[in-house]
């Protein structure tokens, strides 16, 4: 009996910490509060498709890449198509095959309706990264934003995009790392406040979001957690990890450039207002750990 009273004290303290500690983060979350867009709870007819298109028409995803992505004459999978806005674009400015793939039904039905809308040929698909529906050499691109902080199996994803690209095809790729001021992607429906998932732990940051999500009457709630995540939806990959994965890939040419905080901006004026802020994050990109909570996006080419 003696012995079990330490290890009773023990638990019943590591419970309150545990409890103080998801205060602490509600406290946290609840200084900047962040509600889901007008199209989770009431989705407008092809509202997110053409939010993603007009993104794309300032320059968007291939704005990382200096525009230097020839798409004319090319075959191009969109990875993580999301609702085919960007999808369709690809298509616009000339590439010969365009195939958007998705891991679940709704947004490919609303990709297919609005490549109709846009006369624009291309098929949308559902799949996931990590058994990609293609046989060997079927694209000369690959295109992804903002999708592979989201997979779960991350090594297998890039063996896939290896296998499905034509020799001298490039993988174009552009994703946060989880260190990243918002990577959590609460800023979305929780909250904006920066860096939660660095100042709490995952446990007790989901615990704190349940709770703030709890009390509102929305009803939103994020998609289940699955076995790989450490945040929902979000596998926890960060520079170091990312690095390793491609240095192990049977890719023969690798580019990894890591983006700083505030750039690239689509608005001019932006621009010229955030390059003074920029100024001071581009030398932590260079510095590591630092780099973790410094850099906007990693933006990588990966060729076979």
């Amino acid at each position: 009996m003696p012995s079990s009273l330490p290890l009773e004290k023990e638990s019943l303290t590591g419970a309150q910490e545990l409890h103080l500690a998801a205060k602490l983060a509600r406290a946290y979350l609840s200084l900047w509060p962040a509600h889901p867009p007008a199209y989770y709870t009431a989705p407008a007819t092809l509202g997110r498709a053409r939010e993603e298109y007009a993104d794309e028409l300032q320059g968007g995803f291939l704005k990382w890449f200096g525009n230097r992505i020839a798409m004319r004459g090319k075959r191009v999978l969109d990875l993580g198509a999301g609702y085919g806005g960007r999808t369709v674009r690809y298509k616009e400015l000339g590439a010969k095959h365009v195939v958007g793939l998705e891991i679940s039904l709704p947004p490919t039905e609303e990709g297919n309706q609005f490549a109709q809308s846009r006369s624009a040929d291309v098929s949308f698909l559902v799949g996931i990264g990590e058994l990609l529906p293609f046989t060997d050499n079927s694209f000369d691109i690959i295109c992804s934003y903002d999708v592979f902080e989201h997979v779960e199996k991350l090594e297998a994803v890039l063996a896939e995009c290896r296998r499905v690209l034509a020799p001298r095809g490039t993988l174009y790729a552009v994703f946060p790392p989880f260190y990243h001021p918002t990577s959590s992607h609460f800023d979305g429906f929780v909250s904006k406040m920066p860096y939660a998932n660095l100042l709490f732990r995952p446990k007790t940051l989901m615990q704190a979001a349940e709770f703030v999500l709890s009390e509102r009457a929305d009803g939103y709630r994020p998609s289940p957690l699955r076995p790989t995540d450490r945040l929902w939806t979000l596998n926890g990959v960060t520079i170091h990890s990312w690095r390793r994965m491609v240095k192990a890939s049977r890719f023969s040419q690798k580019k990894i450039v890591c983006a700083p905080l505030f750039s690239p901006m689509n608005s001019k004026w932006k621009a010229w207002k955030m390059r003074y802020y920029a100024f001071f994050f581009h030398p932590l990109r260079w510095i590591p750990l630092l780099n973790e909570c410094f850099v906007h996006r990693l933006v990588c080419e990966l060729t076979k």
